[in-house]
Parts: C-alpha cells; sequence; structure tokens
C-alpha cells in the first residue's frame, strides 16, 4: 500500500477534500421592546421550531432564566441545561408552580470561539438543537420566544421598551464548603460585593433587562435546593408572570447524576437538523459511514431508543486532542503531539484501520507536526464551507458540534482527559449504543501509557 497522507485542513500546501454544505437559512423574528424600544430583527437557524400565533396563558406563569460565569465553555453550559431542565420538569408537579417554562440563556463571544472576525453574540439555542426535541421533555423556551411570550402578554400596554426580573439570585460558592468534614445542602443570604451589587441590569448583554430585586446567595446543594431558595425568599407580592434569574448556575450540582431521568433530559438534546445534514455528508463522503451501515441507534424520536449495545461506527478512529490552555493547565496530563500520535497509530494498527478524524483546537504548525509523525495514515479534519468573502460560513459553536457528530460515529473514540468536549461524546456514543470499550478511552500524558489518567466512565441507563 502507498504511503501517502491525504488531509483536510486549513494550509493550502494540503490538499482539500471538504464538501462545501450550503448555507443555513435563517429565519427572524421581529421583537420591538429591545434597543431602546427600536424595532429590529433576532435571527437564527430556526429549521426546528413551527412558528404559531398562539394566546399565551397567563395564570400564575413563572419564568426561570439563568446564566453562568462567562468563562465557562460551551460544553459545560449544556450539562448546566441538564440540572435546570430535571429541576423544572420536578418543579412543575408542585402547587404554584405547574406552570413554569425554563428559559435558555443566549450564547455570547465565549472564551473558546476565536473566530474574532464572526458575530457571535447573542446566539440562541436553536442554532446548535433541536428545540422542539427538547420541548418534549419539559417546557424550554429560547430567548426570542421568551421575548414573544412577554410582549404578547402585555400586548395592551403601547410603550413596552424593556424585561424588568422580579427576583436575581447570584449563586456563590460557601467558603468553607465541608464543615466538619461533611458535605451538607444549604444556603444563606450573603452580601454582595461591591461589583456584584451594581450589575442589576444589562442581563445576557441586553440594555434593556433590569432587575427589581438582587440578592447574592451562597449556596451548597442540588437543584431540588433551589425551590426551597424560591419559597424562604419568595416577596409577599409576586408578579404575574413572575420572573427568576439564576446567576452562576455552574454552582448547582445535579439531582440525580447519571440515572434515568438525567439521561431523558440529556436524550432529549438532539442538534440542529442543519448540522446534522453536514455531519452526515461529511461521514458519507469520506468514510462511506451513514446510520444504518454504522448500525448505530438513532429514531426519529428519542423517547423511542432503548437499551442497545450494538453499534459498530464508520471505519475510521476519531481522536479528540485538547491543545491551547491545556497546554499550561493540565500540563501533568496533556499528551506532546508525538505522544499522542503514537497513541492513535498504536489503535488503529489494532483496529486495522488507516483512517482517522481529528478534532483539535491545535494550532496550523502544531497540526503540521501531528500529521508528519502519521504519515501512514489518512488524517481528515473537518473545513467549514466559506462565504463569499472568504470568511467561514458557520460558527464556531456549529463547527464543534459537526465534529461532536462526526466522533459519536466513529469505530473507536479516543478523548482528552477532563475535556468537558470529551465527555459530551461519550454521552452521544451511549445514546448511539456503541461498547464502552470503544468509548470510554483517554490520551495518556506518555506514549508508553504510563502517568495514564483515566476520565470516569457513567453507562447510560433507561
Amino acid at each position: 500500500m502507498p504511503i501517502y497522507i491525504r488531509v483536510i485542513a486549513v494550509l493550502g500546501i494540503l490538499c482539500l477534500y471538504f464538501h462545501t454544505a450550503h448555507l443555513n437559512n435563517l429565519n427572524c423574528h421581529i421583537i420591538e421592546i429591545f434597543l431602546d424600544a427600536e424595532s429590529f430583527q433576532l435571527c437564527g437557524n430556526n429549521d426546528n421550531i413551527k412558528i404559531q400565533e398562539k394566546k399565551t396563558s397567563n395564570e400564575n406563569i413563572t419564568y426561570i432564566l439563568y446564566d453562568v460565569n462567562p468563562v465557562e465553555g460551551f460544553n459545560l453550559r449544556r450539562d448546566c441545561f441538564i440540572r435546570l431542565a430535571v429541576f423544572v420538569k420536578k418543579l412543575k408537579n408542585e402547587p404554584g408552580y405547574e406552570n413554569t417554562k425554563l428559559v435558555l440563556p443566549p450564547f455570547s463571544d465565549l472564551y473558546h470561539w476565536r473566530s474574532r472576525h464572526l458575530d457571535q453574540s447573542h446566539i440562541f439555542w436553536n442554532t446548535f438543537f433541536n428545540l422542539e426535541s427538547m420541548k418534549r421533555y419539559t417546557d424550554v423556551l429560547d430567548m426570542w420566544e421568551f421575548f414573544n411570550e412577554i410582549q404578547s402578554i402585555h400586548r395592551g400596554l403601547k410603550n413596552l421598551n424593556s424585561i424588568t426580573i422580579d427576583e436575581v439570585y447570584k449563586l456563590k460558592h460557601f467558603q468553607e464548603m465541608f464543615k466538619n468534614g461533611v458535605f451538607e445542602d444549604k444556603f444563606e443570604k450573603t452580601r454582595c460585593g461591591m461589583a456584584e451589587g451594581g450589575a442589576q441590569d444589562g442581563f445576557f448583554h441586553y440594555r434593556n433587562i433590569t432587575s427589581k430585586r438582587f440578592t447574592c446567595v451562597n449556596f451548597q446543594g442540588s437543584a431540588n435546593l433551589l425551590k426551597d431558595l424560591l419559597e424562604k425568599f419568595k416577596p409577599k407580592n409576586t408578579g404575574n408572570p413572575r420572573i427568576i434569574l439564576f446567576l452562576n448556575a455552574e454552582v448547582v450540582l445535579h439531582d440525580f447524576w447519571g440515572n434515568d431521568e438525567f439521561w431523558r433530559a440529556r436524550r432529549s438534546m438532539r442538534f440542529n437538523d442543519n448540522l446534522v445534514e453536514k455531519a452526515n455528508e461529511f461521514r458519507i463522503e469520506n468514510f462511506n459511514s451513514t446510520d444504518v451501515l454504522d448500525a448505530v441507534q438513532r429514531p426519529h424520536r428519542w423517547e423511542d431508543e432503548r437499551e442497545y449495545r450494538n453499534a459498530i461506527g464508520g471505519d475510521y478512529l476519531c481522536a479528540h486532542l485538547r491543545r491551547a490552555d491545556f497546554l499550561y493547565g493540565r500540563e501533568r496530563t496533556t499528551p506532546t503531539l508525538r505522544s499522542a500520535s503514537i497513541q492513535i497509530k498504536r489503535i488503529t494498527k489494532m483496529l486495522g484501520i488507516d483512517q482517522v478524524f481529528l478534532s483539535s483546537d491545535c494550532s496550523r504548525s502544531e497540526l503540521m507536526d501531528l500529521l508528519s509523525f502519521m504519515k501512514r495514515l489518512r488524517v481528515y479534519k473537518y473545513l467549514p464551507p466559506t462565504t463569499g468573502d472568504g470568511s467561514n460560513a458557520l460558527k464556531d459553536g456549529e463547527i464543534a458540534i459537526i465534529d461532536q457528530i462526526i466522533c459519536s460515529n466513529a469505530r473507536y473514540f479516543i478523548g482528552t482527559y477532563e475535556s468537558t468536549f470529551t465527555y459530551r461524546i461519550y454521552e452521544e456514543r451511549e445514546i448511539l449504543g456503541f461498547h464502552p470499550r470503544t468509548t470510554f478511552n483517554t490520551f495518556c500524558k506518555n506514549d508508553d501509557l504510563t502517568e495514564c489518567e483515566k476520565n470516569s466512565q457513567w453507562p447510560i441507563v433507561y
């Protein structure tokens, strides 16, 4: 067999093999209550949402909004959704909270999104996920849907140009989390710092979202404890609707980590259909990989998924190799490029395959070095289509999801220690029905497999 490299990368000296996928259609929603009452359009990929004119029930509505620390990444935010979605689903069974809805925070210029030439502010969840699927788990609203509902509720007000949040709770860790060596669920009101106390407007980077009451709370426990917090600090006269915002929601722990309820919420988070289509085009064109040929479980509805362990996957290995901040933040466990390449070559030889899909935030020079170590392998990397001016047609988060879909369908997957990106691929492969030994794999620091920290494993539960 001839020795060659077939690489899909952003390098002129390498051969490019990619399909220029069609651009996403944009659906725009007219909102007239923000930016000093100027009319403007909120646009997002909205192929999964059928917009219907319907009257909003005004009886005892509670909107739960949340946000996380701005430095947190995209995949941690996905995990926070599960914590809050499980909480809201359970809360809706409580008297007075039957009409509770979870409002999803838009994504804005996340730390790991490095394409500064793109406008990556106020990106709604339906850009990345299938909201119809998520709504079948519990009542969730994208932010633009929340805006529309508030506008509908206050239809009689001609000069509605802002939204006021009734209660904002900024969650903070207790300074001493283990008292007498015991972790207890608890919360208490605490003083806000000077910067925190002044942060009572401009939420989600919208100028005209303000608050009536801003409270800092030391919080320690699972999402279920939030109900007690809402009751203890509940105002004597709540508005209708009652609008509540939890800041730093990553402080809240899972109610049911890894059980069937956790997995129901996780399974509902199916990806945007356009992104799935682009990933599937790449799979079939480069690996002759389809759901049918790969024997993966993917019924039309997530509710129809069952216990399954017969997925085979496409004829390729996927390697998720974190670089960037991991090189100095997790130097002790992050392999060198040479070490990673040796481990990849060892696995492909064991599997009898010579195709590798690489998902990595490595620099161009690092990519060149890595390819030079794997000359006997055919290495692929997803390259997004470009617009007329040469810029990417897809946003960084969309490209990341396409990478995850491709990795989730590989014959074998190996990821990076403590990477949330890797964890989300683990979960997706569990849903698709792969055997754990082809999924829960982690790069070792050294190619001789010493200093080898392994990520945790949690099998899917139905």
